[in-house]
């Protein structure tokens, strides 16, 4: 009997010890992987670019300061597509065939993020981009670092008008964007269909121009003929710029509503963009009274890094670093080694509830929604962009379809 008790308490511990989330030291990865694919030298660049060095930092300060995945380092591996779609795909062939392949591959390319959507479902893989419903729905692999496009602006839209808007006739905005994926992912049923909840009229048509085009006075003429009383927009950098001259060369004083007026966008010609506004879904550099902004610059000091390199995307890749770190351990600690599969990684990103990621933003993701909700109201003042809220949550448009 005694060696019958002492047969059972063997085999007792023998399966404790192979049971999820108790795996041994065998286990344990040398190293773990996450990849980001990005526009770091191409038109976008001014903006995006600075993604690679954030990330680059993020992982850096986490695996030095943070004990990587449960003391495994992280490696990210950075792809630049220069804007090209195709290189971009192949680049994601690469990283997907890599072994061990990375369990992240994210992207900050709009055109490719909506290529790259079904992939991640057929490959089992997850990668967290831009907010286009286009690349995260119908909902699958695909997590959003900020809130959908047309979200974003309609926010803005709704604080400018109860908050700066004092005539008693309607609010008319003009639409003026790029003739991208990126451009139009604003000009969605959802978001004119919101515009009307809230009272807000279009004025004339919506008006498009190319990624390169710093000419825009035509789009310009035919808004200000539809007498709008501001201007909305979804680009960035040059584009942001392009629609800013041109409405001053008309002599036509009017602000511009857009989430891609940023760090980067406004070094191209601060003084311009004075009275633009832009809903954020994260800190600004231009906050330096704020704790996390001094942390963050503080560490970019440390690591060598200029002022070319403080633009929104540098948070970006702090962010998803952050969040990546964040889940990666969860799921660790939950089912161990072994369960580092996609669906246990989704899991724990879908219990995320207001995680503020060295309080630098609001994340809150769910099965159905993978998207932040949060944004913090904006006014450039000065040259800066200067917080005009707390945070704020957007209106939920996720595509019908």
């Amino acid at each position: 009997m005694k060696k019958l008790g002492f047969m059972a308490l063997i085999g007792v511990l023998t399966l404790a010890l192979l049971a999820p989330g108790l795996s041994g030291a065998a286990d344990k990865p040398e190293k773990i992987y996450v990849a980001a694919i990005g526009d770091f030298s191409g038109p976008y660049a001014p903006v995006v670019g600075s993604h690679k060095p954030g990330a680059e930092d993020a992982w850096k300060y986490i695996n030095a300061n943070m004990g990587g995945i449960q003391g495994v380092s992280v490696e990210p591996l950075l792809r630049d597509t220069g804007g090209k779609v195709a290189l971009g795909l192949s680049q994601y062939n690469e990283l997907i065939n890599m072994k061990p392949r990375p369990l992240f591959i994210d992207t900050s390319l709009t055109p490719l993020g909506e290529a790259l959507r079904p992939r991640y479902n057929e490959d089992d893989i997850l990668g967290i981009q831009a907010g286009a419903a286009v690349s995260i729905y119908p909902v699958g692999n695909s997590y959003a670092y900020y809130c959908l496009y047309p979200e974003g602006l309609a926010i803005n839209i709704k604080w400018y008008k109860e908050h700066i808007w004092k005539e008693k006739r309607p609010l008319r905005v003009g639409l003026i964007t790029w003739d991208t994926s990126y451009g139009r992912a604003i000009m969605v049923p959802e978001f004119y269909e919101y515009l009307k909840t809230i009272g807000v009229e279009m004025a004339g048509e919506p008006q498009v121009f190319g990624i390169r085009d710093v000419e825009v006075s035509t789009q310009l003429m035919k808004l200000r003929q539809a007498k709008a009383d501001v201007l909305i927009a979804n680009n960035t950098a040059g584009g942001a710029l392009a629609i800013q001259k041109g409405a001053k060369e008309m002599g036509w004083n009017i602000p511009q509503l857009n989430m891609g007026i940023e760090e980067g966008t406004l070094s191209l010609d601060p003084a311009i963009f004075n009275g633009c506004y832009a809903a954020r879904s994260i800190k600004s550099w231009h906050h330096t009274d704020d704790p996390a902004i001094k942390k963050l610059s503080a560490i970019m000091d440390e690591y060598g890094r200029g002022p070319r390199d403080k633009s929104y995307f540098y948070f970006i890749g702090w962010q998803n670093a952050l969040v990546q770190h964040k889940v990666l351990n969860d799921v660790v600690q939950k089912h161990g080694w072994g369960g580092l599969s996609t669906k246990n990684i989704k899991e724990a990103l879908n219990s995320l509830k207001d995680y503020r990621p060295m309080d630098l933003t609001s994340i809150t993701y769910s099965a159905d929604r993978p998207i932040p909700r949060a944004v913090q109201q904006n006014e450039v003042v000065n040259g800066k962009l200067t917080p005009r809220s707390d945070w704020l949550e957007v209106p939920n448009m996720k595509p019908a379809k």
